[in-house]
């Protein structure tokens, strides 16, 4: 008999988010390569940022533009202190500030879709439309001796 855990879901709030300088690497991907990919852009822009002598300014970020049966069109790197120049496929940008919806998510990530409804529901509830790409921060290095019910993953969604 299997048993479905409750997903316990953590308030989410309107906040005004002030913008990031990032440095990202921005790919399309089946959803099933999620996981394998971000390890790679981290790995990438990480060292890209150590040859170049500038330190990440917070945990590694995920930004999700699209998700279709087709695919996931994301980008996924680091926010910087400042700007600084990409190089290759890795570019400098920023996340945009303004008004966001915003909420934690603990646990393991295949219950993300919990969370990302219960947004969405406060959102229909509060009159608000989804106002761009959201993003997820990643607090919590996954790491295979890690507990992913412990895991905790800020979700960002600009709303208008």
């Amino acid at each position: 008999m299997s048993r479905v855990k409750e997903l316990h879901v953590e308030p989410i709030e309107l906040k005004t988010i002030t913008p990031r300088n990032v440095v990202t690497i921005r790919e399309t991907i089946s959803m099933d390569a999620i996981a394998q990919t971000l390890g790679r852009i981290y790995g990438k822009v990480a060292a890209y940022l150590e040859r170049i002598g500038v330190q990440p300014d917070g945990p590694p970020f995920s930004r999700y533009f699209s998700m279709t049966d087709d695919g996931v069109d994301l980008d996924a790197g680091f926010p910087v202190a400042a700007p600084i120049s990409g190089e290759g496929q890795i570019a400098a940008s920023e996340l945009p500030g303004g008004e966001a919806a915003v909420t934690w998510h603990i646990g393991p990530y295949d219950t993300l879709p919990q969370t990302y409804n219960a947004i969405m529901d406060w959102m229909r509830e509060n009159d608000r439309e989804a106002g761009g790409a959201c993003w997820e921060i990643y607090w919590t290095d996954p790491t295979p001796d890690s507990n992913p019910a412990e895991w905790r993953t800020e979700i960002i969604w600009p709303v208008q």
